[in-house]
């Protein structure tokens, strides 16, 4: 813990004296999945800038069409991640990567990147999409029997550390947790909402999941909060662990 926080307080005090930032674009990581398709689309749609952060090898149906910039790299990779910051007035982060399987330390080793690369580009805003449970948050939720699935503890705390990541990197963070989510084709039910007691664990839709982003965007409300979904209309879907979103 202590080697990035060290380098996150030193980047952040470079920015600091580095005057205001000139950034107007969006970088998505996680952008071909499920849930990074629709904010791309949305934001696409506001008429944002979009760079999508993809690797050489993934699908890009989700994205056909749509008006983006390509940055190719690896989310595991620190220079292809620094790569994609080159050349880019980025204004805002949105994560909504997954970790394919439980990758031991993919959420802290790439949260740690972002969050770096982010500071040394005086980005103004980091949203990142986490899971109900991370870190601390699973003892807020006893009736789940976190144990019985294989390695899904060592992966709420690794989901724990990447929050703490973007919160000690000094920038205006905004963390949406998610628990199981309902097939991508769902349409939003009309009554879900973001609240800021940790205690809720409820389905959701990557409809609202995506609406839920571009109303923190660029809103300071929603700086430093960690939000849940709550939507109560909503039955448990079948599990899917280890689905990226």
């Amino acid at each position: 813990m202590t080697s990035y926080r060290f380098t996150l307080t030193v980047a952040f005090t470079l920015l600091l004296s580095a005057g205001p930032a000139l950034s107007d674009s969006i970088l998505v990581l996680g952008a071909t999945g499920q849930l990074g398709a629709r904010v791309v689309k949305l934001l696409v749609d506001q008429g944002e800038d979009v760079t999508v952060f993809v690797r050489e090898s993934s699908n890009r149906d989700r994205l056909a069409d749509l008006d983006v910039e390509y940055a190719i790299g690896d989310m595991m990779d620190e220079d292809s991640i620094d790569a994609a910051f080159q050349g880019r007035d980025i204004r805002v982060v949105i994560n909504t990567a997954r970790a394919p399987t439980a990758l031991k330390d993919f959420y802290k080793l790439s949260s740690t990147y972002i969050a770096n690369a982010s500071v040394a580009n005086r980005v103004e805003q980091i949203i990142h999409h986490g899971a109900v449970g991370a870190g601390s948050n699973m003892a807020l939720h006893p009736d789940v029997p976190w144990a019985r699935v294989p390695d899904l503890e060592p992966r709420m705390m690794d989901h724990g550390v990447a929050e703490e990541v973007f919160f000690s990197s000094g920038i205006p963070t905004t963390i949406i947790r998610n628990s199981r989510v309902w097939p991508d084709e769902t349409k939003p039910s009309g009554n879900a909402i973001m609240t800021e007691d940790r205690t809720v664990m409820t389905p959701i839709t990557r409809a609202d999941l995506a609406r839920f982003t571009m109303e923190c965007l660029d809103n300071k409300e929603c700086f430093g909060k960690v939000y849940h979904n709550k939507d109560d209309s909503l039955t448990w879907p079948p599990p899917s662990f280890g689905e990226g979103e």
